[in-house]
């Protein structure tokens, strides 16, 4: 992580024997001036998991919003991309609840009412929910579509479909992987890679990464996610194949 190499950086120009004070002085003032920068990104991330409750009223889940935060600053560590930071913290955390509910928790049953709940994004779906299942779907409702509203207030887009679409997507590929396990069935390399590249999350991740940086955002270009252009699936396929 570039941020991480700077400091290491610092320390050893610090003590070379060519070292230039005004430069040393502005890269500790960049470090320092970055660092506080991700230590509110980081204090956001961790208040909206504390929010969600996710953490104490589902013991067997991971909670894991610090390693979620770390893997944005990774990606995009510039002060300026604090909203991308924010955004994706909270789907990684989010993804890794859903994962342990899948693979982990609960059955095949349930995971199916999930699904469904989250393929039709309503909330009177909740119903049909176990109850420790309803407080994780209506965490995932409320943080994406507050998501999408700030969109829509701030950059007058409607992105909700393909948020929700996303979501969707994940947890069917989730789903099948469930019907496997339940059903002892061992899938093909095949069969299993044309449906990782959708459980690995990647597609899911890039769809909203999409729309948390400042760019020129089209319609049309918004449409063309829908259906995962090959440079999303490239990615996953990459992601998955390591």
């Amino acid at each position: 992580m570039q941020r991480l190499e700077a400091r290491w950086f610092i320390d050893v120009y610090e003590n070379s024997p060519d070292m230039k004070p005004i430069l040393l002085e502005h890269a500790k003032l960049d470090f320092n001036m970055v660092q506080a920068v991700h230590q509110q990104d980081l204090k956001h991330a961790s208040s909206w998991w504390k929010g969600t409750g996710l953490g104490e009223k589902l013991a067997f889940v991971r909670a894991r919003p610090m390693e979620g935060f770390l893997w944005t600053v990774g990606g995009v560590f510039e002060p300026q991309y604090g909203h991308f930071r924010r955004i994706l913290s909270q789907v990684g955390a989010l993804i890794t609840v859903i994962d342990d509910i899948y693979d982990v928790y609960s059955t095949l049953d349930e995971v199916e009412l999930f699904t469904e709940a989250v393929t039709r994004w309503d909330i009177n779906e909740m119903d049909k929910l176990p109850d420790y299942m309803k407080i994780c779907f209506l965490a995932l409702y409320n943080s994406i579509n507050e998501i999408a509203f700030d969109s829509l207030k701030e950059e007058e887009l409607h992105i909700t479909p393909y948020l929700k679409k996303a979501w969707a997507d994940l947890c069917k590929s989730y789903l099948l992987e469930a019907k496997w396990y339940h059903s002892g069935y061992t899938p093909s390399l095949q069969e299993y890679l044309d449906n990782a590249w959708v459980s690995i999350s990647a597609p899911l991740l890039l769809v909203h990464a999409y729309f948390a940086v400042p760019n020129h955002i089209t319609k049309e270009a918004s449409e063309c996610i829908l259906d995962y252009p090959n440079i999303v699936k490239w990615s996953s396929d990459y992601k998955t194949c390591r």
